[in-house]
């Protein structure tokens, strides 16, 4: 794992204004640095979500979406990720939950490895669509999906709170769920 060139290169990449740049590079960091810490395969649709919350506590204006990711002609996976200004945030994507795959996580939609474009296409459509937990997640809210999650219903707004406290965002955990409960994910498709 190349986690500490993902995270050196981070700080190689401009988001936009400066305030907005520090304040999601913070957020992005801790949730990278967690999910590599944690091992947390195939967690792109809490992290991601965690991610947003942190995003928007800071008045960072971002996107919560969800699509298909293509990585070759007949390979594709459902996945969850952020945007900024339609730039890709995505750090789950270097532990999806598929056999045989990683990718390097994604700021301002470059690839922390190389800073260039990433090998894998977002929002691309697959002849077979979303499985059956990606149409959960798809149709649900952040209180629906949540409440539905197999380990703990309060998963992502434990997880929120514990990434908060490793990115130094102050975040009020009560009013968490009141606050972002009726978020929905955005369709991604080509």
């Amino acid at each position: 794992m190349n986690s500490k060139i993902w995270l050196k290169n981070i700080d190689r990449i401009s988001l936009c204004s400066t305030s907005v740049d520090y304040k999601a590079k913070k957020a992005f960091k801790a949730v990278l640095n967690w999910i590599v810490k944690n091992n947390y395969r195939g967690g792109c649709h809490d992290t991601s979500a965690a991610l947003h919350i942190l995003l928007e506590e800071q008045g960072v204006k971002s996107s919560l979406c969800i699509g298909e990711v293509k990585i070759d002609e007949q390979s594709f996976f459902d996945h969850s990720w952020v945007a900024v200004d339609d730039l890709v945030l995505d750090a789950s994507v270097c532990m999806p939950n598929i056999g045989g795959y990683a990718f390097p996580p994604v700021f301002a939609s470059k690839d922390l490895l190389t800073l260039d474009a990433p090998q894998i296409y977002y929002g691309e459509r697959s002849p077979v669509g979303f499985d059956s937990e990606a149409k959960f997640v798809s149709s649900a809210s952040l209180s629906e999906y949540s409440s539905g999650h197999p380990d703990d219903p309060n998963k992502l707004w434990s997880l929120t709170k514990t990434l908060a406290k490793e990115a130094g965002v102050k975040v009020n955990s009560g009013k968490l769920k009141d606050q972002y409960g009726a978020v929905m994910r955005h369709v991604v498709c080509a």
